[in-house]
């Protein structure tokens, strides 16, 4: 639970944020100058984004007016958060997959394929 000078500081770019291995609570900057200009998530702060498409999610009221004012679709892939933004996005978020071994080599054990 924030108090009011939290909040206050997190409009200034310190946020109140909370370690997920050992639970420490801590203030730190979450904005640096150079990267205010990009889209970051709502929710995480990361500045890896990729898009949504409508077919797949139901916009909220605000989102819907603010894509029809030119924003852009936005999706955060660590923590799925759909939302939309006017900012150019910094990094785009790319899937990549473990390349397939081939046939002359084996599999590791973290490899392993569960038998039926």
């Amino acid at each position: 639970m924030q108090h009011l000078g939290e909040r206050i500081l997190s409009l200034l770019g310190r946020d109140s944020l909370r370690c997920k291995d050992c639970q420490h609570r801590f203030s730190g900057r979450i904005w640096r100058l150079a990267d205010l200009r990009y889209a970051r998530c709502p929710r995480c702060y990361r500045t890896e984004l990729s898009s949504w498409s409508e077919e797949h999610y139901i916009p909220k009221w605000l989102t819907s007016v603010m894509l029809n004012l030119g924003a852009k679709r936005l999706r955060c892939e660590y923590c799925r958060f759909n939302f939309a933004g006017f900012r150019p996005v910094q990094q785009v978020y790319q899937f990549r997959r473990r390349p397939k071994p081939e046939a002359g080599q084996q599999s590791g054990p973290d490899e392993a394929v569960p038998s039926r």
